[in-house]
């Protein structure tokens, strides 16, 4: 995920796929049933459970998903957005 002022963070698939956790990752894009403001928005990620809320991003504008069949270690992967 990457915000507007160039934050970026990771998930790895196993935070994210239900047949690895219970773990929910929400991306928001409102409210209290109103459009995120412009410090927020347009999208915001929200990590519940997390202790520090580093990979809390407001104004994400990107999503990148990363796929490789590379070995461990490789540099190089295929990015679909």
């Amino acid at each position: 995920m990457e915000a507007q002022d160039g934050y970026r963070v990771v998930f790895s698939l196993p935070e994210l796929d239900p047949n690895f956790s219970c773990r929910v990752v929400i991306l928001a894009d409102e409210q209290d049933g109103q459009p995120l403001n412009s410090l927020h928005g347009p999208y915001r990620i929200i990590v519940p459970g997390e202790k520090r809320r580093a990979r809390w991003v407001r104004m994400v504008n990107t999503m990148r998903i990363l796929e490789s069949n590379l070995p461990p270690g490789s540099r190089e992967a295929s990015a679909r957005q």
